[in-house]
């Protein structure tokens, strides 16, 4: 048995692979970028790029692209991007101002840019879940001698999956992760009995149990990883500061237009606060506005997605102990994931 081992690493590792390219080509421009920019009160910006990554974590926006045309005036531009290393080489380029991006790209670009861009709040948090056709499995215990097939290699999926499994005395070797799947054919795998357990986020957990439902299959969600953390917190808490979730999306801003345009940024953070919370209230009229902007998912399977996606906006100075908690599990585990250190404290927007 390996110990939790990777199965096919070429593809996973590609887009950390263009992450370090991007830092190394854009750089300069974004140094050069920091030192013209100047605190400019009550100065107007020309427009407004914002750009969401396709999928669950640009769906909570869908309101904005159909109501939120500008703010105070200035014309707000919306743009899909395919992958974080599709919208990061925009933000560094200040092609996109406001973007989404995982808390640990945004902490990495951050210590290798000389703080180019700055995390204005966290948009949602964790979804991730284990499911199996084992019912047998209900814990993570109960997975030691089997095979885990995780989506989400280098990212947040396997290095929270690495420190729950520490924290629960669980040894490498003792369960074997396997990334050879990509996330959209988990489900697949799963229904099919090619895989008996797999790690995913939402959609597609929700696919999962829909197709299996309709299709007389059992699978079961055996493990939530969000309870798992909660369980850690809880027992590590000081002063019962329990940290019930951890972040997963991260609602950034280049350091540029952030210190140019202070006042459009707070107003933008209000707006996109407000289509979140639309979109937990009313997840069917969301999911039509997720497909017509082509944001990953059809209207139906966003309406089913939606209300277990663990959208929420908290500002960047309040999420700040849960992002630090977060990439303190980087750290312990892949130090350079995030730049080798926890960002300073100019990396959260007030």
């Amino acid at each position: 048995m390996k110990n939790f081992t990777t199965g096919n690493k070429k593809g996973c590792r590609l887009a950390a692979s263009l992450l370090v390219c991007a830092f190394a080509a854009f750089s300069v421009f974004a140094n050069a970028q920091m030192e013209d920019s100047q605190i400019q009160p009550g100065a107007v910006p020309p427009q407004i790029n914002f750009g969401v990554l396709n999928g669950p974590s640009g769906m909570c926006f869908a309101q904005m692209f159909d109501y939120v045309p500008y703010i105070n005036g200035v014309p707000v531009n919306y743009e899909v991007c395919a992958s974080p290393d599709v919208i990061l080489p925009k933000l560094l380029k200040n092609e996109i101002n406001i973007g989404i991006l995982p808390p640990n790209v945004a902490a990495k670009v951050f210590n290798a840019s000389n703080g180019s861009i700055v995390c204005a709040g966290v948009s949602g948090f964790g979804m991730l879940n284990i499911l199996t056709s084992n019912q047998n499995i209900k814990s993570l215990d109960q997975l030691k001698g089997k095979t885990l097939y995780v989506a989400g290699q280098g990212a947040t999926p396997e290095y929270l999956l690495r420190y729950l499994l520490a924290q629960n005395g669980i040894k490498e070797g003792e369960i074997e992760l396997d990334f050879s799947i990509p996330a959209n054919e988990l489900a697949a795998a799963l229904l099919s009995g090619k895989i008996e357990n797999a790690l995913m986020p939402e959609p597609f957990k929700t696919v999962a149990l829909a197709n299996a439902k309709q299709n007389s299959k059992n699978i079961y969600v055996a493990v939530s990883l969000q309870e798992e953390w909660q369980k850690i917190q809880a027992k590590n808490a000081e002063n019962n500061a329990i940290l019930q979730n951890y972040p997963m999306t991260m609602i950034v801003v280049t350091r540029s237009f952030a210190q140019k345009y202070p006042e459009y940024v707070k107003d933008f953070l209000t707006l996109a606060q407000n289509s979140i919370a639309f979109s937990v209230a009313k997840p069917e009229i969301a999911g039509e506005m997720v497909e017509k902007h082509t944001l990953g998912l059809k209207a139906a399977v966003a309406a089913k997605a939606i209300p277990n996606c663990a959208f929420g906006f908290v500002s960047a100075q309040d999420a700040k102990p849960q992002v630090e908690q977060l990439l303190s599990v980087f750290l312990q585990f892949a130090p350079n994931s995030i730049g080798g250190a926890l960002p300073a404290g100019d990396f959260y927007f007030k």
